[in-house]
């Protein structure tokens, strides 16, 4: 049965997934009042989501695990282009539209390039320049 549970309340629960803890330690982890998270670890407890194992010491249960698992299930997952978006723009400083217009630029370049290679092979002069040409303007921008 799941229940309806608040982002505080999901995060101390997988905190405590990964070992017991006190409410101090919750609170300043997760940057809440320990009064706060206090009050919210007496609810999950109400609800046998967490057990109080003494000196308030506290562990999640099976049933804890269970829920945030079924909460981990009903969050839909981001489209993957916008996590690569983010990715990009977060490492990169420029997102899917950016590298999007870099490797159009380069399929325009690496054109060219055969262009000019077919060029030079024929030794046809007025064909070269006009690759070159185009080569160059690219390069400067000028799509």
């Amino acid at each position: 049965m799941a229940h309806d549970l608040n982002d505080a309340d999901e995060q101390i629960l997988s905190h405590l997934a990964s070992g017991r803890n006190l409410p101090q330690n919750l609170a300043d982890e997760l940057d809440y009042s320990r009064q706060y998270v206090q009050n919210r670890l007496q609810m999950l407890k109400a609800a046998d989501l967490v057990e109080n194992l003494g000196g308030g010491l506290y562990e999640i249960t099976d049933t804890g695990r269970e829920e945030i698992a079924e909460e981990d299930d009903q969050k839909p997952n981001p489209p993957t282009r916008d996590v690569v978006d983010d990715y990009l723009w977060e490492h990169y400083d420029f997102g899917l539209d950016g590298l999007e217009e870099q490797l159009a630029d380069q399929d325009d370049l690496r054109d060219a390039l055969a262009d000019a290679q077919r060029a030079e092979a024929n030794l046809n002069r007025d064909n070269l320049e006009d690759a070159l040409d185009r080569m160059e303007e690219l390069l400067a921008g000028g799509g």
